[in-house]
């Protein structure tokens, strides 16, 4: 350990007293898992953990042990501390960020990954980061994650643990439902037989680039309306391997018959990847693509180096579409 993160080790130590700890662990524990360590070179490594309660106060009553809401449910009956782990790298804080790990009950795999894409921006070469991460956890975290529920408009009741006693009067109530339910299956059936008559567009798929874990890989369709951009990211997400993902980004432009182009952009949790890949497709004078980048988290922070990746990988597959080289692609997710 070199002198800045003993001093930082003692910075934070002395700032959360009663919430930091140190945990010695073995490389392949059960323990170590959090991290997804590529660091061989020790049989032990020192982990440690800063117990975090987050700030819930942009939560309203109704956003609190109840589903009747579209934004971020916590259940603060039960514990809903944050517990963030980290470990140095030994060219940190120089030239590599810090390995990290957050967890909590209420959190789920994509609420950790928007945190941890934040977390990433927050590391600079040269700067100490852990204690700006705790704070940024502690004070922001919550309303992050609200707004980004409020804003697909789609409530996050995976937050809600329920107790064994209302599991079950859940699942007399399941039974009620089922009935109503298998009624209804007629009709999504007959939805169903129609929407697998609509042709999916082609889908291409270019060389993935890995970098400290994380894998980067981009994905090509030529579109023509918003219902094809459609069946193509829902051609993709039906694969278990792209639907878990850590996040799917994507931007489309196509022309209309007026002439104008539409395009759009979606981050899925990486802030500002969409938009780099959207500004990358305007400048290649896209008319009728759509690109979707897929990235599988490592473990490790890359910092801006991801965006280096999304950028990369998209160009590459645009390049093979204007050389008319997409034969070059993989088929695999058609």
């Amino acid at each position: 350990m070199n002198e800045e993160q003993e001093n930082e080790i003692l910075a934070i130590s002395s700032i959360y007293p009663d919430n930091f700890s140190e945990i010695e662990t073995i490389i392949g524990d059960e323990e170590n898992d959090d991290f997804d360590c590529q660091d061989n070179d020790y049989e032990y490594s020192k982990t440690y953990q800063v117990i975090i309660t987050p700030n819930i106060s942009c939560l309203d009553d109704n956003e609190t042990n109840s589903n009747d809401n579209n934004g971020l449910v916590i259940d603060t009956s039960y514990d809903y501390f944050i517990y963030f782990k980290f470990k140095f790298t030994k060219e940190y804080p120089s030239n590599e960020p810090p390995i990290i790990s957050i967890k909590a009950t209420w959190l789920q795999k994509s609420d950790q990954s928007i945190l941890l894409s934040h977390l990433e921006d927050l590391w600079n070469q040269n700067e100490s980061v852990i204690f700006q991460m705790v704070s940024w956890l502690q004070e922001e975290s919550v309303q992050i994650l609200n707004n980004h529920y409020k804003s697909i408009k789609k409530f996050s009741h995976y937050h809600l643990k329920k107790s064994l006693n209302v599991q079950q009067l859940n699942q007399n109530q399941n039974q009620s439902q089922n009935q109503n339910q298998n009624q209804n299956q007629n009709q999504n059936q007959n939805q169903n037989q129609n929407q697998n008559k609509e042709k999916v567009p082609t889908i291409y798929t270019g060389l993935s680039v890995t970098e400290k874990k994380s894998k980067f890989q981009a994905h090509l369709a030529i579109v023509h309306s918003e219902r094809e951009v459609q069946l193509v990211l829902n051609q993709l997400l039906s694969f278990k391997k792209i639907y878990e993902a850590t996040h799917n980004m994507y931007a489309y432009r196509f022309q209309l018959e007026n002439g104008e182009i539409n395009e759009y952009y979606n981050d899925d949790g990486e802030d500002g990847a969409g938009d780099k890949m959207l500004f990358t497709l305007s400048k290649n004078q896209a008319k009728e693509i759509l690109v979707v980048c897929t990235r599988w988290f490592g473990g490790i922070l890359l910092g801006g180096r991801r965006y280096v990746h999304i950028v990369n990988t998209t160009k590459d597959i645009l390049n093979l579409y204007n050389t008319n080289s997409l034969s070059q692609c993989s088929l695999e997710y058609n």
